[in-house]
């Protein structure tokens, strides 16, 4: 994805808090009212040549220019939260004194930085262009639970599910204490939604006493898994994760002469010093002969390290009717003309048999209504180079990102990048956090309660498979979620501009910074203080450290 791309549903979107704040009546804004109608009238023009922006090819000159009208965005926030907070300070202190000696200067400094930006628009070639009215509405029927469930069938597993029980149960492989069968396969294969198709099997409940499930991804830490392990099957009484030996007796006591089954899902460490010790503790346990433990993962190394006595299974790609019935399963509300299934056919193809990719491009398809949309969306010419395997899936994702049609809703999902992979969102956890962020504010219908907008969006992301895994509350209502690996990726990449989620290196302006998250205390302190009061989120554990580093900044700590 071309970076100005990335850029400019960033750009749009802050611009169009900063509209929908230029709006509003600020009874105090003596003095500086012509300041704001400047400011009103000129992002209204630069809105219009953000429309012609898509149309160009990548060129440094208008991503740079992009990134000052994102900067300029910003700076006119803050500026109005600064102005609505001085306004509610003087109307609570009853004082009659004029805010706008303060706040002129700051508007007409914002103002002449506009005029400026306009005139290198002028020079890079960018023109005003009226976007299409209907564009920008959200076309997607809203139902919220319309695919759950469906996720966790494996279209085209019937046969995978059926041979890895067989293998699991076989009395033949019951001689040893622990086997360990390793499922192999790119991302988007559907790995972890065997895995859990085989977890669920009836003869699987039956055949082991005690079932336990953890999502490893990145960092392979034996106490913590073992302290996963242990509170899974006593909530109640899991030693500190600090202790090994606690641990192992807690789980020595839980497991004792009994044959369980151990799901580690996604795994990625290929240290065998590491899986052997964790081994070495599973060894210790006093359990019955026949336990397994299934490891999932995309590396062929981690398969050779940890797969014990089981035959590994390599999981295939799905055909393209495969495929197809997935798409369909997404795409359509209602009974269609048949030539939508030949078309869909057709796109089908182009899923590299890869069920992430089908769901996604069926939650693209439910939002194209016609024929005439179906034949342009098979004919769109990213699939004439689209790489082949793994590399494949991420152009894909890029498209469905394309596909939300609000630069509000776009923003939404990158924002997403700041939790963790694997992480559970919840629904109304997430929303409060748009609306902290002011990301809910830009709505067409000025009636809409922002709670309302935020339901909306959570639920078009379900529906669109960027969101995955739901879990349905009693209501009926999908009240937690989380993202696959890969859609993850795609929301890193996405919000990279104005994020960060790692070290320093490679950042070449801090002050471009908005959102951080998942660094280390040492990051933190070598942010620039200037860069630190442009910050609106922070997601870290250190709370002591927020409250004496950050005082005084305009931030959402989570």
């Amino acid at each position: 994805m071309a970076a100005e791309a990335v850029l400019t549903f960033a750009a749009e979107g802050i611009l169009k808090k900063v509209l929908s704040l230029a709006q509003k009546e600020f009874k105090f804004a003596w003095g500086f009212k012509a300041e704001l109608e400047k400011l009103k009238e000129s992002f209204t023009k630069i809105e219009l040549l953000l429309n012609n922006v898509a149309d160009k090819p990548q060129d440094p000159s208008i991503e740079a220019w992009l990134k000052k009208l994102k900067d300029i965005a910003h700076d006119a926030e803050d500026v109005f939260d600064e102005l609505e907070y001085e306004g509610s300070e003087l109307l609570f202190t009853l004082q009659s004194t004029c805010i706008s000696s303060s706040m002129a200067p700051k508007f007409q400094k914002i103002n002449a930085s506009l005029v400026d930006l306009k005139s290198e628009a002028s020079f890079l070639g960018l023109v005003s262009k009226n976007k299409d009215a209907t564009s920008q509405e959200i076309r997607w029927d809203r139902q919220t639970n319309a695919f759950f469930g469906k996720d966790e069938i494996p279209v085209g597993r019937k046969a995978d599910v059926s041979k890895i029980v067989t293998t699991l149960t076989d009395s033949k492989y019951n001689q040893e204490n622990l086997a360990v069968m390793a499922i192999v396969g790119m991302g988007g294969l559907g790995k972890t939604t065997l895995a859990k198709s085989v977890y669920n099997e009836d003869s699987i409940h039956k055949f082991f006493e005690k079932k336990i499930w953890i999502c490893v991804s990145d960092a392979f830490d034996v106490n913590f898994i073992l302290h996963q392990m242990s509170e899974q099957l006593n909530r109640e009484k899991a030693p500190s994760k600090d202790n090994q030996h606690t641990l192992l007796l807690s789980l020595d006591e839980e497991l004792k002469d009994k044959k369980y089954l151990l799901v580690l899902d996604d795994v990625w460490n290929e240290d065998s010093k590491l899986w052997e010790s964790f081994m070495e503790c599973l060894s210790k346990l006093s359990s019955a002969k026949g336990s397994k433990i299934i490891v999932t993962t995309r590396k062929d190394k981690v398969a050779s390290i940890s797969e014990k006595l089981l035959p590994r299974h390599e999981l295939g790609k799905l055909s393209v009717d495969e495929c197809w019935s997935i798409m369909k399963n997404r795409a359509f509300t209602n009974n269609r003309d048949p030539e939508f299934d030949t078309i869909g056919r057709e796109i089908a193809e182009n899923c590299g048999g890869v069920p992430l990719v089908a769901k996604v491009l069926g939650g693209m398809l439910r939002t194209k209504k016609s024929i005439e949309e179906w034949s342009l969306f098979k004919n769109n010419r990213i699939w004439n180079n689209l790489p082949k395997g793994e590399d494949g899936i991420m152009p894909v994702l890029r498209l469905s990102f394309d596909n939300l049609e609000s630069p509000s809703l776009k923003q939404c999902f990158a924002y997403c990048s700041m939790f963790e992979k694997d992480f559970e969102i919840e629904r109304d956890n997430l929303i409060q956090l748009w609306m902290a962020q002011g990301l809910l504010r830009a709505s067409h219908d000025e009636s809409k309660d922002m709670e309302d907008t935020g339901n909306e969006y959570f639920d078009i992301l379900l529906q669109s498979s960027l969101f995955q895994d739901a879990t349905m509350g009693d209501n009926g209502i999908v009240t937690k979620c989380k993202m696959h690996d890969l859609v993850h990726d795609l929301a890193e990449l996405v919000s990279k501009s104005e994020s960060l989620m790692g070290d320093l290196c490679g950042i070449d302006n801090t002050l471009e910074i908005r959102h951080v998250a998942r660094v280390s205390t040492s990051t933190l302190e070598n942010i620039p203080a200037r860069s630190v009061g442009k910050l609106r989120s922070l997601f870290s554990d250190t709370v002591k450290f927020l409250l004496t580093f950050f005082h005084g900044s305009k931030l959402y700590a989570s």
